[in-house]
């Protein structure tokens, strides 16, 4: 019993370390000029945890077509490493900087997808989404600490997580497609419906009204794990969460890590390729980008009425 005392003293010391060391490197990255990478990847052996960063503070983490490939890429590589030899039995997911999760979307990207023809946007909008969701492959548990807001795509991301910590304050949610003027996408549709245990009438609220949600909010609704008070308190609560799961038993957490995802999975490919073509179908009228603007403006969209479309084909 001494010896298990002592023993759980030395990760709960190795996991604080870890977290802290964290915390000074990603606020060293928030302050850079100069993003050596996208996304980055490290591990530690003793506590058996790792961290993926989105690292691209300047933009608040936006998703964007090029952080999409590394990111696809290093989950590829992580993969290899969990498949090989790597004892890593959880990971956290989260963004460098303490201003935001991810943003979502760039803004930039999105406008130019009005040049593009509605099947080659649908095409592009899946390779996007599919780009970041292979989060899901991952064979171990993944939590995503939410030092900000997740917004947009960024909240699709955080939702792909098994689990989420956040922290009390405004906006820290944002389902806020309906507001910029395009249907849901990210898998969010369905990653919604199963984060609130098939609350249907909820999810449709959410959805369908573009609400942001405050931290409280988040928690009260279920769709966080844990709630801290401050936002420089998130990685380390995730950390705690982590290293819980990290403690049981390896063969027993990836196995069940699976049993869930495959149940919760069910259907998910099919929304994929819905929202692609749902979205791709915005991205054609003329009045895209005008929830854009508002957002820029910080100001309430106007949009076209749903039957001017037809009078412009």
């Amino acid at each position: 019993p001494a010896s298990k005392m002592v023993s759980r003293a030395s990760l709960r010391v190795g996991l604080e370390c870890f977290a802290r060391q964290r915390l000074r490197s990603l606020r060293s990255a928030s302050s850079s000029t100069v993003t050596e990478s996208l996304v980055s990847w490290e591990y530690d052996i003793g506590s058996k945890l790792g961290i993926i960063v989105l690292n691209s503070p300047s933009t608040l983490n936006a998703l964007t077509v090029e952080m999409g490939k590394e990111f696809k890429s290093l989950v590829s590589h992580v993969n290899e490493q969990l498949s090989s030899d790597l004892n890593v039995n959880a990971i956290i997911l989260t963004g460098a900087g303490d201003r935001a999760f991810s943003a979502g979307g760039n803004f930039e990207w999105l406008r130019g997808l009005k040049d593009n023809n509605v099947s080659y946007n649908a095409d592009a909008m899946l390779s996007f989404y599919k780009s970041f969701l292979c989060i899901r492959q991952l064979p171990v548990p993944v939590i995503a600490a939410m030092k900000g807001p997740a917004v947009g795509a960024g909240a699709g991301l955080a939702l792909a997580c098994d689990m989420r910590v956040s922290s009390k304050g405004p906006a820290r949610l944002g389902l806020n497609f309906t507001r910029l003027g395009i249907h849901s996408g990210m898998g969010t549709s369905h990653l919604l419906e199963v984060a609130l245990g098939g609350r249907s009438s909820l999810v449709n609220e959410l959805l369908l009204t573009g609400k942001m949600l405050d931290g409280e909010e988040a928690f009260e609704v279920g769709l966080l794990n844990r709630l801290v008070d401050d936002k420089t308190m998130v990685l380390d609560e995730a950390t705690s969460l982590a290293a819980q799961i990290a403690q049981q038993n390896p063969f027993a957490v990836r196995s069940m890590t699976q049993t869930l995802r495959r149940k919760q999975d069910d259907g998910l490919e099919a929304c994929l390729q819905r929202e692609a073509y749902a979205q791709a179908l915005c991205y054609s009228r003329d009045d895209w980008g005008e929830g854009l603007d508002a957002v820029v403006e910080r100001r309430d969209p106007t949009f076209d009425d749903y039957h001017q479309y037809k009078k412009t084909e």
